[in-house]
């Protein structure tokens, strides 16, 4: 079995951006339905034990030629701007239409899924610190269980989870070319984890959502004890488990998907307004039986699709990525980059 090339193994990410998008929505379309159905929630978690870690790895794969350079820091004012725009529109949004409970409107309190811009713009900056450091990614995961012993909520400038996925991140960074041949030769007990990990939770199991969040200290988890960190520990062993046995299924071949999975973005940022707008219309009153539920599922796939088509891009690339070269500028200046 020959190496994967550097084009198959970017076909192999786009596949699985998409796949994991597709599970984003998943998990946040029937999040309201999770208290009143048990195989729902099984779902949620079972999306929860690997999503968020094969997100952090995918941007971490897609950072590998990510310098403090021009192109470098010229995707990290996007990256803010997006933050700053949609933390914008979200919040307003919440205080005229959506109007949710316990939802604090500050730049330093990222909006719902709006942590994963802040802390995506943290990874990149950190990754140039530790990319200089022996064993990099064993000081990644202490620090991701030091971050729970935090005063203050883990939720502030998306701290926590900064820190919780920044190892996934790194190894995606640090994920060899050759990782078709590893991915091929440990298929099956790959796949033997996967039945395991959901048979764990379909069969009953659960996991407080606190933990698999990532976003929350230990004492905001219930857990102030000071052994606290081995908990997190634990938790990287299942999230590492799910998420190897899910990568194990994600296809190679170039596909409809792959195309798809360029403009994972659009549907990340976008695909909130829409599901936020059916809560605070009501329609999760309607949804109590198991054919509509799973009906919402179905939505949610035409969600993805729908927000993954080029037309989507074509209208929304230019306030997604508009020209701002006067920041640019400055930012260059004062990193004296020429």
């Amino acid at each position: 079995m020959g190496k994967a090339s550097a084009p198959s193994l970017n076909t192999y990410a786009l596949n699985m951006k998409f796949l994991l998008i597709a599970c984003v929505v998943t998990a946040n379309i029937i999040e309201p339905m999770i208290d009143r159905s048990s195989p729902l929630f099984a779902l949620y978690e079972t999306i929860y034990s690997f999503h968020i870690p094969m997100f952090a790895l995918a941007m971490g794969y897609f950072a590998k030629s990510f310098r403090l350079d021009r192109p470098g820091i010229d995707g990290l004012c996007t990256i803010a701007y997006q933050y700053v725009l949609f933390q914008t529109l979200y919040s307003l949004a919440d205080i005229v239409f959506f109007q949710a409970k316990g939802v604090i409107h500050s730049f330093f309190m990222p909006y719902s899924l709006l942590w994963f811009l802040l802390s995506h713009l943290c990874w990149r900056l950190l990754l140039r610190a530790f990319v200089h450091m022996r064993h990099p990614l064993v000081i990644s995961i202490l620090l991701g269980i030091a971050v729970g012993y935090l005063p203050w909520p883990g939720a502030w400038l998306s701290v926590s989870r900064t820190l919780v996925y920044f190892p996934f991140f790194l190894a995606g960074y640090y994920l060899p070319q050759h990782w078709e041949t590893i991915v091929k030769r440990l298929r099956m007990p790959t796949v033997l984890l996967g039945i395991g990990v959901i048979c764990f939770f379909w069969l009953g199991g659960r996991i407080d959502p606190r933990w698999l969040y990532g976003s929350f200290t230990y004492a905001e988890a219930g857990h102030p004890e000071w052994y606290a960190g081995i908990y997190r520990l634990g938790m990287y062993g299942v999230q590492t488990a799910a998420s190897i046995a899910f990568l194990s299924l994600v296809p190679w071949a170039a596909g409809r998907i792959t195309d798809w999975g360029k403009r994972t973005g659009y549907v990340f940022l976008l695909h909130a307004f829409i599901l936020k707008s059916l809560l605070a219309a009501g329609v999760y009153v309607y949804l109590q039986t198991p054919w509509s539920q799973g009906l919402t599922i179905i939505a949610g796939f035409g969600i993805v699709w729908l927000l993954s088509q080029p037309w989507v891009e074509a209208h929304a690339k230019r306030w997604f990525e508009p020209d701002i070269t006067f920041v640019k500028r400055l930012v260059l200046k004062s990193h004296g980059t020429p």
